[in-house]
């Protein structure tokens, strides 16, 4: 402990800064989505215990049009859009991930739904 006060002390006085952490612990936040981009969806995916799959992909597959790859975070949140001329419930949600098969997706937003935030929990299980 005495060690890590030194050191912080040292790196203080030496002008190093820590830094910055962010509210909630990432930049996955609304003030970060495009405008006009259409719904945001957005979720985690855990693995089977309920811990986080860091670096999955997650694939926004809408009925027309090319579909949309989103990365997991560290947090294993994913969050992007497809476009806003796509309804939400015609984009299909899956999430893979090397070494893990999708065991579940759990759409919280009901389909039908006019909300424009579209939250998708996905589950996999190691091989």
């Amino acid at each position: 402990m005495l060690i890590r006060t030194i050191a912080l002390a040292a790196g203080l006085a030496s002008g190093c800064v820590a830094p910055q952490a962010l509210a909630g612990g990432d930049d996955y936040e609304a003030a970060n989505d495009i405008k006009g981009a259409g719904p945001a969806y957005f979720g985690f995916v855990r693995d089977a215990r309920g811990s986080p799959v860091t670096d999955a992909v997650v694939m926004l597959r809408p009925k027309t049009g090319k579909p949309v790859p989103l990365k997991t975070n560290a947090l294993g949140l994913y969050r992007g859009h497809v476009s806003k001329d796509v309804r939400p419930d015609d984009v299909q949600i899956s999430c893979e991930k090397s070494g893990y098969k999708q065991a579940k997706v759990y759409r919280r937003t009901p389909p039908g739904s006019k909300d424009m935030f579209i939250e998708t929990e996905c589950t996999l299980q190691r091989l």
